[in-house]
C-alpha cells in the first residue's frame, strides 16, 4: 500500500486532491498536513511514497521547503501543486529538486498523469513549462534580461524598487521619472511578467534571483 502525504492549507482544495489521488493510486492511505512543519513532523515519523504540496504553505519558505523535504527523506517524490502562475514558479522548483509541477486549475486527466510520473520517479511539468525551459536554455545570455524575461534595464530597475515596498512618488525622486511615468512602467513590468500586485512581482524576484 503505498503512502501519500497532501500539504496544502485550503480545506477544499485537500477534498479535490484527495479524491483524485485515491482515483490515482486505489487502496493508498493519504495523509494531510495543513502547514509545512506538520508535513516534516509527519515525514520524521514514517516514509511516504509521494508528497503533494502547495507552495505557500504556513510555516514555509518556498524554495527552501524541497531543501527541508530532501534532509528528511531524500529520495521522496515531490508533486507541487499550486494556484500560482506555473510559467513564474514552475521551474525555480524543478530547479531546486522538485519532480513535478502542477496548477491546481488543470484538469484532473493531467493531475493523474502528473502523479503517475511522479511517483515513478520521472520529472513532469507542462508543455508550456517545458518551453519556457528550452527558451531559457538555449538563451547564451547571463544577465538579469535573460532571468526576467524581457525587461528593459530601466523597468528591471523600477520592479526592484517596487519589490523594496517603495511608492511611485518615492520611486520617481530616486530616479527623477515623473510619478505617472513610474505608473507607467509600473503597468508595463506587470504585464510583461504576468503578476497582478507587489506581492506576486516580489516573489517572482525572490525565485528568480
Amino acid at each position: 500500500m503505498k503512502n501519500i502525504l497532501v500539504a496544502e492549507d485550503h480545506p477544499l482544495v485537500i477534498i479535490g486532491i484527495v479524491s483524485m489521488l485515491a482515483e490515482c493510486i486505489p487502496g493508498a492511505e493519504i495523509f494531510k498536513a495543513a502547514d509545512f512543519a506538520r508535513a516534516l513532523n509527519f515525514l520524521d515519523k514514517q516514509q511516504f511514497d509521494l508528497l503533494v504540496m502547495d507552495i505557500n504553505l504556513p510555516d514555509g519558505d518556498k524554495v527552501g521547503m524541497i531543501d527541508a523535504v530532501r534532509l528528511k527523506q531524500p529520495d521522496l517524490p515531490i508533486l507541487v501543486c499550486s494556484s500560482y502562475d506555473e510559467k513564474l514558479y514552475a521551474l525555480p522548483f524543478l530547479k531546486a529538486g522538485a519532480n513535478g509541477y502542477i496548477s491546481k486549475t488543470a484538469p484532473s486527466g493531467e493531475f493523474k498523469i502528473a502523479v503517475e510520473n511522479v511517483i515513478n520517479n520521472r520529472i513532469y511539468a507542462s508543455a508550456s513549462v517545458l518551453q519556457n525551459a528550452f527558451g531559457i536554455l538555449f538563451n547564451s545570455r547571463t544577465s538579469d534580461k535573460s532571468v526576467i524575461g524581457n525587461l528593459s534595464d530601466k523597468e528591471i530597475e523600477i520592479a526592484r524598487f517596487l519589490t523594496k515596498g517603495l511608492s511611485t512618488k518615492e520611486i520617481s525622486e530616486q530616479i527623477n521619472l515623473s510619478p505617472s511615468s513610474i505608473s507607467s512602467y509600473k503597468s508595463k513590468i506587470f504585464e510583461k511578467l504576468g503578476v497582478k500586485n507587489i506581492i506576486e512581482l516580489t516573489t517572482y524576484f525572490e525565485l528568480n534571483n
